[in-house]
């Protein structure tokens, strides 16, 4: 439902154009403002040394929200998981690595990879951690630092990455190429939104990852109020 609030909130607020493309690897809709794209199940069945990546044509930041519907069909077991990494572009060590896995247990985690740190999660819950019901945000902020939520509440909250241009998108499910299929059926949705959270609407969006529906209407009453008078 967010992933749908989202490309609703994209479409009333930033642009009546919307450029629409398709590859063979994935479909893609831009506008000045916004930039989505999807991703088949087929991107959890590669392997670490052969994600499918989206490379933006520029870095997004420093003030961002990312979202991400995960609607893929797991295979039938528990280590069965699909890995997003967010990263800065090159030479940058930076990124942001997402895991959300399959079965029962439905295990979520988060880590980053930061010059001079290192390596290292900041979240992890192995029992109900995601649901397909609900978009997980990510946004960062100039002046805030990096924020995500499981769909459902705050997870991690104003973390200091000293600074975050979104450059690329790349996902990936097995270790090994050998390894079993993680997912047989669906897809993988990323919704983005960058520019000034000031000078624009787009500071309001996280209401979305909580508020649904009603976040919208909060919006596009607020947004109406600002026009000026006729």
């Amino acid at each position: 439902m967010y992933a749908v609030s989202i490309s609703l909130v994209l479409a009333l607020l930033f642009s009546p154009f919307i450029a629409l493309a398709q590859s063979q690897e994935y479909e893609l809709i831009k506008t000045d403002r916004s930039e989505t794209f999807v991703f088949p199940y087929s991107a959890a069945n590669r392997d670490l040394d052969d994600p499918l990546i989206y490379n933006y044509d520029s870095p997004k930041g420093p003030s961002w929200i990312l979202s991400i519907a995960n609607n893929l069909t797991y295979a039938a077991d528990e280590s069965a998981k699909t890995i997003i990494r967010i990263k800065e572009p090159a030479p940058s060590e930076k990124f942001i690595e997402i895991a959300m896995y399959g079965g029962d247990a439905m295990k979520f985690w988060i880590a980053v990879n930061l010059p001079g740190t290192g390596y290292a999660r900041l979240y992890s819950n192995d029992v109900n951690g995601w649901s397909t019901e609900s978009a997980i945000s990510i946004s960062h902020a100039a002046t805030a630092g990096l924020s995500i939520t499981d769909g459902k509440r705050i997870i991690i909250d104003r973390f200091d990455m000293d600074g975050f241009n979104v450059g690329s998108v790349s996902v990936y499910g097995k270790d090994e190429t050998t390894s079993p299929a993680n997912a047989h059926a669906g897809d993988i949705r990323f919704d983005i939104l960058f520019g000034s959270f000031e000078d624009s609407p787009l500071y309001l969006i996280p209401a979305i990852a909580t508020g649904g529906i009603g976040g919208i209407i909060a919006i596009l009453l607020i947004v109406k109020r600002r026009k000026p008078s006729d």
